[in-house]
């Protein structure tokens, strides 16, 4: 329980209660996705991994090899610390590959916002 609160529960503190809390969550998500695509190289860095994805797929589905390719680790190389960590954990399947790469390109487009917004404050 969580002291003061009228109903003498606990309230789950990630669930919006309120329209305020839902505007307030979706301003927050806005403002994320904008930090993460509003700029150009952000949006150049995101295109890159994309054609390098669709690249790894392309080779995998038509191109006859005797052995592996190495044409995923391009992808894995420019979303990178983050994917190289997450792929490093055992469990996972060649199905987690492309969230993994996907997940990790938006945090480092993010991270490119964040730096960009630093270097030039009027750009917000």
């Amino acid at each position: 329980m969580r002291a003061g609160h009228p109903s003498g529960t606990a309230r789950h503190l990630c669930t919006p209660r309120t329209p305020k809390d839902i505007m307030s969550l979706a301003t927050t998500s806005r403002s994320l996705l904008t930090t993460a695509i509003g700029n150009w190289v952000s949006c150049i860095y995101l295109t890159v991994v994309a054609v390098l994805l669709v690249w790894a797929y392309v080779d995998a589905a038509f191109v006859a090899q005797a052995d592996s390719s190495f044409v995923g680790i391009y992808a894995i190389v420019a979303t990178a610390p983050v994917s190289v960590a997450l792929l490093m954990i055992d469990g996972l399947s060649e199905p987690t590959f492309p969230l993994i790469v996907v997940v990790c390109a938006l945090l480092n487009a993010w991270l490119i916002g964040l730096a960009l917004r630093r270097i030039n404050p009027a750009h917000r």
